[in-house]
């Protein structure tokens, strides 16, 4: 476990550990162990620490926590156990590595999928611009495979300027659409939001989606009320609040919970195929796994797939509309 040592994530890194040591306790059974290592926050060093663990007899490497060097690891070239990163979802930078944490394309999607329920399938998506666009490709596609159609793209500049200009450029585009995506949770969220619920761009739309990323303080708008938005599941965090709790002397964090399921994963496979039973055929199975963040399934070109709770913000706050659900 190659967990961050510099002060910024200090807290996480203590969560993920604490949440780890537990599952080897509960889960384990004597057939795991655990060696945490800190790691600055260059990534120069990642490789060679892989390879090390990888010579020591390591099965599963959990870590990093940036991007960067989840990156090296991807370009390193060499034979390696899989690898478990503590980043948010994306193509994760090479074979046999995946992200442990969804993100906010995960969280449209989610209710992307909602609206296309209800028969809203035509798609405009508003986002900052300079979103990366590897995150707009993986958007287009999962809308696609959910049944709906993007009808086109509509950037607005993220410092909130001239948000009027921006959309009225994309006038066309938002009159073909009956669902629009807002991406992004910067200072001008708020503004997009007052601006597009007034109805002045987009009178044919009537599902408004806003993802994880969104500010608390938002769902208190006027202009708020009605938007759909899927979050992370917390309810499973239940399973280990109270054992959590009584060892440590604080509630699990969401990061706490992402440290055990890590080793929860392993812990289940093991138990189920003996030793040598943590492999990509076994990561990636479509049926994945429950753990205290909720379902997820690692796919085979490198990402996380987690289901989350979708709601409508109703009243200033999240009101369930769907469940996780049980499976994929």
């Amino acid at each position: 476990m190659l967990l961050p040592s510099d002060a910024a994530l200090r807290t996480k890194a203590a969560d993920i550990a604490d949440g780890a040591r537990l599952a080897l306790d509960e889960l384990g059974a004597g057939q795991l162990r655990i060696e945490v290592q800190p790691l600055g926050p260059g990534a120069g060093e990642v490789a060679a620490r892989v390879q090390a663990a990888a010579a020591a007899g390591s099965k599963l490497i959990i870590g990093p926590a940036t991007n960067a060097q989840v990156a090296s690891l991807g370009s390193a070239g060499q034979p390696r156990p899989p690898v478990l990163a503590l980043v948010a979802n994306r193509s994760a930078g090479g074979s046999s590595i995946w992200p442990l944490y969804g993100d906010a394309i995960d969280s449209a999607l989610e209710g992307v999928g909602a609206a296309v329920a209800a028969r809203q399938k035509n798609i405009v998506v508003v986002h900052e611009a300079g979103f990366p666009a590897e995150g707009l490709l993986r958007l287009r596609e999962g809308i696609r495979l959910k049944g709906g159609s993007t009808v086109g793209f509509v950037p607005y500049p993220a410092d909130g300027k001239n948000l009027r200009a921006a959309f009225a450029s994309g006038a066309d585009v938002f009159n073909k659409a009956d669902t629009i995506v807002l991406l992004g949770g910067g200072e001008a969220i708020g503004q997009v939001i007052d601006i597009l619920a007034a109805g002045e761009f987009g009178k044919s739309i009537s599902t408004a989606i806003a993802t994880s990323l969104i500010p608390e303080e938002i769902y208190r708008r006027p202009s708020a009320q009605g938007l759909i938005v899927a979050t992370p599941s917390t309810s499973s965090l239940g399973v280990i609040s109270e054992r959590f709790k009584a060892r440590y002397g604080r509630e699990p964090s969401y990061d706490a919970a992402i440290g055990y399921d890590s080793v929860a994963i392993a812990a289940g496979l093991v138990r189920s195929g003996g030793p040598d039973a943590i492999t990509v055929a076994n990561l990636t199975s479509s049926r994945g796994f429950r753990g205290a963040t909720g379902l997820f399934r690692f796919r085979p070109d490198g990402r996380i797939e987690r289901r989350m709770v979708v709601h409508r913000i109703e009243n200033g706050a999240l009101t369930v509309l769907q469940e996780e659900g049980e499976g994929f």
